[in-house]
């Protein structure tokens, strides 16, 4: 096989081209014979070289590729193409007889050059490719000359792994070591003081390149792409591949261009190594599109993006960098309509567009679900057809996922505790939770923070004595508010809206609605609920023993009973608790100190004992539930004259345990 040599001045016949194409217009016709084409024919036979073979002539209209044959004789060779009027950027490179790229021109301009020294004759072909623009070109091929020597182009010095000089690199094993290697670059991923070797690669068309570095030293693998000098332009870098200090691994889809590929030393370690290379070609994302297969409602599809490449980003997901798989879904009505990516082997991203080749196009976005490992997109789609990514959230990983496309009328089918009448009952008890789901809800309820024109589902709670009610949501897939009412849907006895309901409330029967914060928010919900009866505050409240000045109380909150919330602890549900009381005469200074090291205790100071109807949740003045390197938990305070009282408590249900309480007033 005919290989490349790099013996020619890098710039020599460049700046032959470009002073010779300088200040002349193409015709709208071919160029053989205009002016621009005649110049840099003298100029090269000026420099010795005789024209090859004939001109060729075409036509390529934007994006078109053409494939001219040539045959070239061994040597060095040059290989001038030339854009007509309207061309851009004219793209070109040379293969040999087995399709295998021998150079590569990188410029963006309407015409190109290649200069390969060629080991063979043989047949090649030349791919051009109009890459901006378009309109007519011509090429033609000149040999012999640039061998060095007065009047002539310098040769390129050898190559020697350093910029100036890299080594030629193409697909398949090679080996070296950089004990011979510069000492001038290094990597992002790893501080490198050592010696480095710089290889060359053309990569002639989108592909997908893997380069694998087995070494005798802890290795560092680092790509750029055009400036082989430039940090800046590094597009990969790895150390200790599968956690192996000796080998390193690149596997990314690169653009067509000029990439250098450095192996280096982790540290100021060196060595001998053997690198592999292949390139497999990437369809384009057009392409991918084209076969994009149809994703049909309710039945869940299994796949992987194993092999595939990063063909889209999205606006979430920190612009989703894995690899994707692209789906069809066609919606046939205005409609609601699901789409969930699940994986346990990436983190998911799905995102939807109406033009699956532009990702300005983006419909809707999602990274996150109702349950781990969940992406999920809601919205109100028109009909049409979209293209669905099944992508993920880390750069180039690849995995197995599935992915559920699910639709519903725009304006609900409904479901269970769709309607106040068809309240879904919630168990009295210290806490729970329930998975809801709007998606096929109706509009039945609003309330004053929203809801109106959204679906909601509702639920009723029995409250058997004074308590407080505490409710959050989670897992959501679209933003939910809740309202809870004592009539259902009835504002004028509505007892609190919002993102979260925190209240206390009196004995009887409430209605508590998930309604969507928009009418285009519907999915699926965790709704959770404390429901803390207060009976026993008041008892606590009434014997809490008083603290002394200086004075160490030492206690159990085991069997203690949860009566009261402190807000550094769960929000789910706290531990049993004891109560404390004290009262200063005047302003003081106060310092309060939980030892505690057999449980995860909390320390809150309360303004006023038990929870009040009016202002639930303020009796807190602060809570602490972080202890330092002796198991305590301190609070130091200025408070006014007046009573005060200090709750030990656990930080989750199952916390407690025995507790020493230190009480000192300040001078």
């Amino acid at each position: 096989m005919a290989l490349a040599r790099r013996t020619i001045d890098a710039g020599a016949v460049g700046l032959l081209l470009a002073g010779a194409c300088a200040g002349n217009q193409a015709p709208a016709a071919g160029l053989a014979l205009e002016p621009r084409f005649v110049a840099v024919h003298n100029a090269l036979a000026a420099m010795g070289l005789a024209q090859v073979g004939p001109i060729q002539e075409g036509m390529l209209r934007e994006g078109q590729e053409t494939r001219v044959n040539l045959s070239l004789p061994a040597g060095c060779v040059a290989v001038v193409a030339l854009g007509g009027e309207g061309m851009r950027d004219l793209d070109a490179t040379l293969l040999d007889s087995h399709g295998t790229p021998l150079a590569h021109d990188t410029t963006i301009e309407p015409q190109a050059v290649l200069r390969p020294c060629l080991e063979a004759s043989d047949e090649y072909v030349l791919l051009l490719k109009a890459a901006a623009g378009g309109g007519p070109w011509t090429t033609a091929t000149w040999a012999g000359g640039l061998t060095g020597g007065k009047g002539t182009a310098a040769s390129a010095p050898e190559a020697n792994g350093t910029c100036s000089a890299p080594i030629p690199l193409t697909p398949g094993s090679v080996s070296g070591s950089t004990t011979r290697g510069g000492h001038e670059n290094a990597g992002s991923c790893g501080t490198s003081d050592s010696r480095e070797l710089a290889y060359e690669l053309d990569v002639s068309s989108r592909e997908r390149v893997g380069i694998d570095v087995e070494a005798r030293f802890d290795s560092v693998l680092y790509v750029r792409k055009d400036d082989c000098t430039d940090p800046n332009a590094e597009v990969a870098c790895n150390d200790d591949y599968a956690s192996d200090r000796t080998r390193s691994r690149v596997d990314r889809v690169l653009d067509p261009g000029k990439y250098f590929v450095f192996v280096d030393g982790y540290g100021q370690e060196s060595g001998a190594f053997k690198m592999k290379v292949t390139l497999t070609d990437v369809a384009a994302i057009a392409d991918m599109c084209a076969k994009a297969p149809p994703l049909p409602v309710g039945v869940v599809q299994t796949a992987s993006t194993a092999g595939l490449a990063d063909d889209a980003q999205a606006t979430c997901g920190g612009g989703a960098e894995g690899a994707d798989a692209v789906w069809r879904a066609e919606v046939t009505a205005r409609s609601r309509v699901r789409f969930v990516e699940h994986s346990d082997e990436v983190t998911p991203v799905v995102h939807v567009r109406r033009v699956c080749a532009d990702e300005q196009s983006e419909v809707a976005c999602g990274e996150a679900g109702a349950s781990s490992g969940d992406a999920a997109v809601t919205a109100l789609m028109d009909p049409g057809t979209y293209a669905v990514f099944a992508d993920a959230h880390d750069r180039d990983s690849v995995g197995r996922y599935s992915l559920l496309f699910e639709t519903a009328p725009a304006a609900g089918s409904g479901t269970g505790g769709d309607a106040c009448a068809d309240a879904v009952p919630i168990v009295p008890a210290p806490s729970g939770s329930v998975a809801g789901d709007t998606f096929a809800a109706r509009d039945d309820v609003s309330a004053s923070c929203g809801g109106a024109g959204a679906p909601d589902v509702v639920y009723r709670l029995d409250v058997p004595r004074q308590s407080r009610l505490a409710a959050a949501l989670d897992g959501e897939e679209s933003p939910h508010v809740l309202a809870a009412w004592r009539r259902c849907g009835d504002r004028s006895t509505e007892v609190a809206c919002g993102r979260s309901i925190d209240e206390i409330v009196a004995p009887g029967s409430y209605f508590i609605a998930v309604d969507g914060a928009s009418p285009d928010a519907f999915g699926r919900f965790t709704l959770n609920w404390t429901l803390r009866d207060l009976a026993g505050q008041a008892t606590a409240c009434a014997t809490a023993p008083t603290l002394a000045d200086g004075a160490r109380v030492s206690g159990s909150t085991v069997g203690a009973g949860d009566k009261f919330a402190t807000s550094c602890s769960s929000a789910d549900a706290s531990g049993p608790d004891r109560v404390f009381k004290f009262v200063l005469a005047r302003r003081s200074n106060v310092h309060l100190a939980l030892t505690a090291g057999a449980f995860d205790a909390a320390i809150a100071l309360r303004r006023t004992c038990a929870d009040a109807a009016s202002t639930a949740g303020a009796p807190e003045l602060v809570c602490e539930s972080e202890p330092d390197a002796n198991h305590r938990s301190v609070i130091e305070r200025s408070l006014e004259a007046g009573s005060y009282w200090v709750v030990v408590d656990g930080q989750s249900a199952n916390d407690q345990g025995p507790f020493a309480l230190d009480f000192k007033v300040l001078p």
